[in-house]
């Protein structure tokens, strides 16, 4: 009986329970991998809080050495035939840990995987210091493949990794644990927006269409689920237009609807998980991000999984895999009267949103199920093996 590949996974586990932390728990508990190969993984995340993420700083420095000494202890034990790992998009992220893990990942003799989760390192690159641009690109140079969330993404890394290096994987979703909620259970006129509460997210928009908004349904209440953070750590242009987000302070903006007459229709739910981030998926009406950046966004999913009508940006992945008016509806990011007429369409007929809903776990079934995935990023390893 031959061995299976011995596979060393590299990459952040929950907590924080957002995206890139969920995605690789899915990944380390699939059946389908761990029948396939022989899976070794290493924790990147020491910090719990995401509004910690990126802060150069002395537990920085410590997990530093601590991180590339393990890493470097399962390189020499494991020998592992190949390494996958998800990189940054930031030139903190590059230049602290990303070069210097497909490096010496390669000098081990493995293969290496990289998996961008965003869609705005291009973007970012250009903005990086000349001699970290020369560390990134020879690193890039050394990759045996780059997985990206979209087929339009491909150029991401170029001209570093051509495009025969390439390769698409979606997002995965349980569509056993995100079920359809039922019609009983759903608060009419919730509108449900996860994730930081940022500029670079929507949050700060959203919040100027909210007297709007609630002036033609009065009705209307804007759930919040995530942390409030200044500054930004990761996104820095619009990935629609190309342009740069001009910064607005959120706890401002909050500051300013708290103050006004629609504090009644603005909700700050905090970070949610587990029972209670299920319960506000099955009860709200209408999903919303506003992000101007992504990858391919996990919480977007859930809500279609749970048949929900979404309102959305065609940034990342959405752009390809989500059409308007079937889905939901689009909106270019930083468009405020785009955003306000979307989410008017999505309030404003209640079979219609059930139709789309209906549709929306349909399509989330059919082609974003775990199995499918798995199955998926399984033949990207073994095509990235035998290459």
């Amino acid at each position: 009986m031959s061995k299976k590949p011995k596979i060393l996974f590299i990459g952040p586990t929950p907590p924080p329970y957002s995206g890139p932390e969920l995605s690789m728990q899915q990944f380390l508990e699939s059946e389908t991998l761990n029948t396939a190969f022989d899976i070794k993984f290493l924790k990147t995340n020491f910090r719990t809080d995401n509004t910690k993420k990126g802060k150069l700083d002395l537990s920085m420095l410590t997990n530093f050495f601590i991180y590339f000494s393990k890493l470097l202890k399962l390189l020499i034990t494991n020998k592992p035939k190949c390494v996958y790992y998800p990189i940054t998009p930031t030139q903190i992220g590059w230049i602290g840990r990303d070069v210097w893990t497909i490096l010496l990942s390669k000098l081990f003799g493995a293969k290496v995987i990289i998996h961008l989760r965003g869609s705005h390192f291009k973007l970012n690159f250009q903005q990086f210091n000349g001699l970290i641009k020369k560390m990134v690109g020879i690193s890039l140079k050394k990759v045996d493949c780059a997985i990206v969330q979209a087929s339009y993404l491909k150029d991401q890394f170029q001209p570093f990794v051509p495009e025969h290096k390439m390769a698409v994987l979606y997002q995965a979703m349980d569509i056993e644990q995100y079920t359809k909620s039922d019609d009983s259970q759903i608060q009419e006129g919730k509108i449900l927006v996860m994730g930081h509460m940022t500029k670079a997210k929507g949050y700060t928009d959203i919040l100027k269409i909210i007297p709007q908004i609630c002036q033609e349904f009065p009705w209307a209440t804007f759930c919040f689920a995530g942390n409030i953070r200044k500054g930004e750590r990761g996104v820095f242009y619009n990935q629609f237009t190309g342009e740069k987000i001009t910064y607005e302070d959120p706890f401002e903006a909050e500051a300013k609807i708290l103050n006004s007459e629609y504090k009644k229709n603005y909700v700050n739910l905090g970070i949610i998980s587990g029972e209670d981030k299920m319960k506000h998926l099955q009860s709200t009406d209408v999903f919303l991000t506003a992000s101007y950046s992504e990858g391919f966004s996990r919480s977007l999913l859930e809500a279609m999984s749970m048949g929900k009508p979404v309102v959305f940006t065609p940034v990342g992945a959405h752009k390809e895999v989500f059409k308007d008016k079937v889905h939901g509806f689009s909106f270019v990011p930083g468009e405020l009267e785009q955003l306000k007429k979307a989410l008017q369409k999505a309030l404003i007929n209640n079979e219609k949103r059930r139709a789309i809903g209906e549709e929306n776990r349909a399509y989330v079934v059919s082609n974003f199920s775990i199995e499918k995935i798995a199955n998926d990023f399984k033949a990207i390893i073994s095509n990235t093996l035998t290459a």
